[in-house]
């Protein structure tokens, strides 16, 4: 016999996204808890409870302070933990099964296959993406990253299913996440007392372009894999000159 098993989504304005989410492992899981931000203003909680969810609030600070806070809340020693816009497959459901019924491991990764603009990414930064998200919460814990949290376990194992991420739905959808994520990276440079110049912002960016859409092959993406690499050089450039910003900035006199 399996392990039970509970499904943790963290929530934000995700009304649209996160049936479908709930949909994937309906009917599966012993438990689905949807932890929503305050701050949510559509009908994020009336849709996760219409989808049989537990639905609790707590203020996001950081992606790994509510993960953790949400990992406490579950009933279940073994958590799947999901984004609203990630959807689990047949066969991982089938690979979680199969691994809950003696695990192995304190925690396991899954691969993700991530989708822009509907299209499946192969290549690039986004083409060989691997999370850790199903833990035993007894055992492992999320710890602080500048954007997305990362777990911390004793052993980790690994599942040849995969989750499916709509990502990048249309750019006025991903453009402010990816504004988001330049302010949380720039503050995390900040605080290590990072400098940068504008020049180096540049050369960044630059990088970044060339690493995914030349290095990481994101050209064989086609357009697609062009958009990524832009917008990966974009959100790196804004990152370096959010620091140039802020350490240059001088107060102006009364």
């Amino acid at each position: 016999m399996s392990n039970p098993l509970a499904v943790l989504i963290t929530a934000r304005d995700e009304e649209e996204q996160l049936p479908q989410a709930i949909a994937s492992v309906s009917g599966w899981v012993d438990e689905v808890v949807v932890v929503v931000d305050p701050r949510t203003c559509d009908r994020t909680r009336e849709v996760a409870r219409g989808a049989g969810a537990v639905v609790l609030e707590h203020p996001f600070s950081t992606s790994a302070a509510q993960c953790n806070w949400g990992l406490e809340k579950c009933s279940t020693q073994w958590v799947l933990v999901l984004d609203a816009d990630e959807r689990v497959t047949q066969r991982l459901r089938e690979e979680i099964t199969a691994a809950l019924v003696d695990p192995p491991r304190a925690a396991f990764a899954v691969r993700r296959v991530n989708l822009a603009l509907g299209k499946v990414v192969r290549f690039g930064d986004w083409g060989g993406d691997e999370i850790v998200r199903l833990l035993d919460r007894t055992k492992a814990r999320f710890v602080e990253r500048a954007v997305h949290g990362a777990v911390a376990a004793p052993s980790v194992g690994r599942l040849a299913g995969s989750l499916e991420h709509d990502t990048l739905r249309s750019l006025a959808q991903y453009v402010p996440k990816l504004h988001e994520y330049a302010g949380r990276g720039a503050a995390a440079l900040l605080a290590e007392g990072r400098r940068a110049g504008l020049v180096r912002a540049v050369a960044h960016a630059e990088w970044r372009f060339v690493r995914t859409f030349v290095l990481r092959l994101g050209f064989l993406d086609g357009g697609v894999g062009m958009l990524v690499g832009v917008l990966a050089a974009y959100e790196t450039f804004l990152k370096w000159a959010t620091v140039w910003e802020a350490t240059t900035r001088r107060p102006r006199r009364a």
